[in-house]
């Protein structure tokens, strides 16, 4: 069991940022899913990150020839009240919205997905939402 008990505890952007770091493809795409809830009763204070990473060839003319996952990872965090409060600051008060990254509010519920489609866009999540990614990382430990 010490296997699993290791493997629960990885940051899962700092993975993600390893993975595109090391990989000769330049065509990886990223999609990373973050998702506050403040609805539950069980968990009135409740997040759920989801990452995909996928690599593909294509051509303008053809459209994609192949695509292939890499990674899909869904991660389940219950929060405290200021943690909560703390990373919905960092979301909504650091996000300039675009083709790229997307926010979309409900009462009691806030989404914000992150697409990239090459290294630079990568590079460039990481750099503008570093904070973020570390502040949700540093709930693993």
């Amino acid at each position: 069991m010490t296997f699993m008990n290791n493997t629960a505890n990885i940051k899962q952007f700092q993975l993600i940022k390893f993975i595109n770091e090391n990989c000769d493809d330049d065509h990886a795409i990223s999609k990373i899913t973050i998702v506050l809830r403040r609805d539950k009763i069980e968990a009135p204070y409740y997040m759920i990150t989801k990452i995909s990473l996928s690599s593909c060839i294509d051509k303008p003319d053809n459209g994609v020839i192949h695509a292939m996952d890499m990674l899909n990872h869904t991660r389940r965090h219950n929060l405290t009240e200021d943690t909560y409060n703390e990373i919905k600051s960092l979301i909504t008060d650091n996000t300039h919205e675009s083709d790229l990254v997307k926010i979309s509010k409900k009462e009691s519920q806030l989404n914000m997905v992150l697409m990239s489609r090459n290294d630079e866009e990568f590079s460039n999540l990481f750099k503008n939402y570093g904070e973020l990614f570390d502040k949700i990382d540093n709930l693993v430990d």
